[in-house]
């Protein structure tokens, strides 16, 4: 780990062929997740953090791998959300919604979660 950079807990929510994206304010969408607290896991972190903005608990969660980014680190989760599971925003959200990879371009979505969806083998490295 690298104590400059910020780290993240960041889990990919598969719903179908859709992704979740959750928003604050901002128009800025992003992957669940957020900044590890000091002394707890990621592991700890993606459930607190998914929780948090989507009311939804973390369950049969995958690795995928940890990425590091310029500024960042993630430790990103894959969890697969049975249809009838609906995220609600809450916390610092605003709005939670699913997005299939061809949507993507409809919204501004952070560039470093565009990453980690690439990396991952979600998003296409020409979009």
């Amino acid at each position: 780990m690298n104590p400059s950079k910020e780290l993240h807990a960041t889990i990919i929510c598969l719903q179908a062929d859709k992704i979740l994206l959750v928003r604050q304010e901002a128009s800025v969408w992003s992957l669940p997740g957020g900044k590890i607290d000091p002394g707890e896991t990621q592991l700890e972190a993606a459930h607190r953090e998914l929780f948090e903005e989507t009311c939804l608990h973390l369950t049969d969660a995958q690795f995928l791998g940890h990425g590091v980014l310029q500024y960042e680190e993630h430790w990103v989760y894959r969890m697969t959300v049975p249809a009838p599971m609906q995220p609600q925003p809450s916390h610092e959200i605003v709005e939670c919604r699913w997005f299939s990879a061809d949507e993507f371009h409809q919204v501004t979505i952070k560039p470093t979660h565009m990453e980690l969806l690439r990396r991952e083998g979600f998003v296409s490295a020409g979009k």
